[in-house]
């Protein structure tokens, strides 16, 4: 009987993943979506952004384009999470939501 290598000898190499260049730039979507992150939250003010920006990033920032992907994917899941707890906060997710729903149409 054949044994299989994959199966009971050495794995086989798993193929790698592009990782992205170190010059890779945000793209315009991801840029705009921290924006209104940050809009959500209700910060106007250029230094709070900045502050909360480099606090999510945990290091110094000059613009949202000097952000990773993955620092950029790290934080609109930060600030996502606390939009939602301010929500909760101030009412409840019926009557904090963005859009119209066929109820409101009717």
């Amino acid at each position: 009987m054949h044994e299989d290598g994959a199966l009971f000898g050495d794995p086989r190499p798993l193929p790698q993943r592009p990782t992205p260049s170190a010059g890779e730039t945000l793209p315009d979507w991801q840029i705009d979506r921290l924006r209104k992150g940050l809009d959500a939250l209700g910060l106007v003010a250029m230094g709070e952004r900045q502050a909360l920006i480099e606090e999510l990033a945990g290091r110094s920032v000059a613009s949202l384009r000097d952000l990773t992907i993955v620092e950029a994917r790290t934080i609109d899941e930060k600030l996502s999470a606390r939009r939602t707890t301010t929500e909760a906060s101030t009412g409840s997710a019926w009557d904090n939501r963005d859009e119209e729903t066929w109820i409101d149409r009717l």
